[in-house]
């Protein structure tokens, strides 16, 4: 059954008319509330995105570190190699000018 307008303004005075006012004021702070906490979310959404995002930079630049490091070991590894073959070259040389 459809109210029509007098009988909302019939309401408008009574305790039914009370209750709504107050149901209506609860569901505008639910309402409310609920846009804060869309918000809220959002932003930590966009937050916990450029978390991640950092940490998939950090992971690769690590990744990058770890290469690196492997690559300067080997390196020492080589020259140690080379500096060994050298100094065996003139320890050969000067055994053959004495």
């Amino acid at each position: 059954m459809k109210k029509t307008k007098e009988d909302q303004m019939s309401l408008a005075g009574t305790e039914e008319g009370e209750i709504l006012n107050r149901l209506n004021e609860r569901v505008e702070r639910a309402i409310a509330a609920i846009q804060e906490l869309r918000k809220e979310r959002d932003a930590l959404r966009k937050r916990l995105d450029e978390a991640e995002e950092r940490l998939r930079e950090q992971t690769n630049a690590g990744e990058r570190l770890t290469t690196l490091e492997e690559e300067h070991q080997r390196f020492q590894r080589e020259r140690s190699e080379i500096r060994n073959r050298i100094e065996g070259i003139l320890s050969n040389l000067e055994a053959l000018e004495e």
